[in-house]
């Protein structure tokens, strides 16, 4: 059954109904149908026609899976095909300069630099879409943002760049090599002729012995092919497309990997004995439409063949399995108790100073990371007593005085216990809260001193701010 199931692989793959199979063969209709079905085999010539129509070796196609045979193709064979097609890619345009007159040559240069205009003018919409990705993951001047722009440009870069060279050098080879095609024939030329005018001329018998010697002569011919100018704008549009697909398909791809990295981890969490069923469904169906999308996509770049009828069932079942974790984890978030505060889990540490109070005593107070409070205390009218109170898991800070300014010393932490993060996470949505963990990092500084003492202390500090200010100006 090799036999037949492989002509009906082959006839399919290249599109042709067993009538049109059978009239290029010259037999009928009932007779490819027995082929096929294994009723009968075709005669050895009918055999050795199939083998060159489709491609194939005559052992391959009567006695092995020719799917199987396919897929044994190995790396060597691989790099023997681009190898081959590299040489004979040069070899023709070689060829094709070797044979062209100097007007001709001059005319072609025209249109390879109008070509290399065209792609080059191409840049600009990408360039365009560059930037309005890096704008939609920018979240500020910090690492993710710098290495995701870093990240985005290389690639963006580096993938305008091949895909500029590949789709200049397939116009080139349509435009040009494919539409004159070079016949390279070998013919006997025969020298008895020649010969004899020699051996008149110098009335030479040695010479005119060689007369019934053949000489093998080498004659290029350039045959033109019909190419039209629609035909080759249908492929450029066709070859940009395909580039835009490719430049989409990375980030696709990227964001495949991160949905498979967070199912992993959500999985993880079962195990912790936290079961989110609307975000385990919410990334499982986002996978699985994601890698519809990349075949799609492969489909159109490399002409591959998928089955329609499972693409189309898998989209709609991952859209209704989405759409179920979609609402899911909606009602599930809506229903958590949200507290503006960190978790008593973590420890607290409380540093206090009292410093004596002058004209010119600062403290740097107003930072993004300090929450400051003023005390009155009317009883305290030399002195400021400051307190700082933060947690000892994100932070490690004391007070510093220099002359007159007091500020805080960061330090750097040793071993942040991510786990008691997690952990603390994971039990918080076990109990149905979410906590403000943002505040893990932040300080609280009180300052505790008269009411005059403090209206003293923030003009000094708004003083301070202002020469800042003029400074930079």
């Amino acid at each position: 059954m090799k036999f037949g199931e492989n002509l009906q692989k082959l006839r399919k793959e290249k599109g042709i109904s067993q009538e049109q199979l059978a009239e290029q063969l010259g037999v009928t209709r009932q007779s490819v149908s027995k082929w096929e079905s294994g009723a009968s085999y075709p005669e050895m010539d009918k055999i050795v026609a199939l083998c060159n129509m489709f491609h194939c070796d005559m052992d391959v196609l009567i006695n092995k899976d020719i799917t199987e045979e396919r897929e044994k193709k190995d790396a060597s064979s691989v790099v023997k095909e681009i190898f081959s097609g590299v040489t004979n890619y040069v070899k023709k345009t070689i060829y094709l300069f070797e044979h062209k007159s100097l007007k001709d040559i001059i005319k072609m240069c025209a249109q390879v630099f109008i070509i290399i205009c065209v792609i080059l003018l191409f840049a600009i919409p990408f360039m365009l879409l560059k930037e309005i990705v890096v704008s939609l993951f920018y979240t500020g001047d910090n690492w993710f943002s710098i290495f995701f722009a870093k990240f985005w440009n290389f690639i963006f870069n580096g993938g305008y760049a091949i895909l500029a060279i590949a789709t200049f050098l397939y116009i080139f080879k349509i435009k040009f090599l494919d539409s004159e095609e070079i016949i390279v024939e070998e013919v006997e030329e025969d020298k008895d002729q020649n010969s004899e005018e020699v051996s008149e001329d110098n009335n030479s018998k040695t010479d005119a012995s060689k007369s019934n010697e053949k000489k093998k002569v080498k004659i290029i011919k350039v045959k033109k092919n019909d190419f039209s100018l629609l035909d080759l704008l249908v492929k450029v549009i066709t070859v940009c497309l395909k580039c835009l697909f490719v430049l989409f398909l990375i980030p696709i791809i990227i964001g495949t990997i991160m949905l498979l990295i967070g199912l992993v981890l959500l999985i993880v969490l079962i195990f912790k004995g936290l079961f989110l069923a609307g975000p385990i469904l919410l990334f499982l169906g986002g996978i699985v439409f994601t890698i519809v999308i990349i075949e799609l996509m492969l489909d159109f770049i490399f002409n591959l063949k998928f089955s329609k009828r499972r693409i189309i069932i898998t989209i709609i079942s991952s859209i209704v399995v989405s759409s179920i974790g979609l609402g899911l984890s909606i009602w599930y978030f809506l229903n958590l108790n949200v507290i503006n505060d960190v978790p008593n889990s973590f420890n607290t540490e409380t540093k206090e100073e009292v410093y004596t109070m002058t004209d010119d005593f600062l403290v740097h107070y107003d930072d993004c990371s300090f929450n400051t409070k003023f005390v009155e205390d009317n009883s305290l009218t030399n002195q400021v007593r400051v307190r700082i109170d933060y947690y000892t898991i994100a932070n490690d800070v004391s007070l510093e005085r220099d002359n007159n300014e007091v500020y805080l010393n960061y330090e750097i932490v040793e071993g942040i216990n991510i786990k008691q993060i997690t952990d603390s996470v994971i039990n918080n949505l076990k109990d149905g809260k979410i906590h403000a963990y943002d505040k893990l990092g932040r300080v609280s500084m009180t300052i505790t001193t008269s009411k005059e003492n403090i209206e003293k202390i923030k003009d000094n500090y708004q003083k301070y701010q202002d020469e800042l200010d003029y400074e930079e100006f």
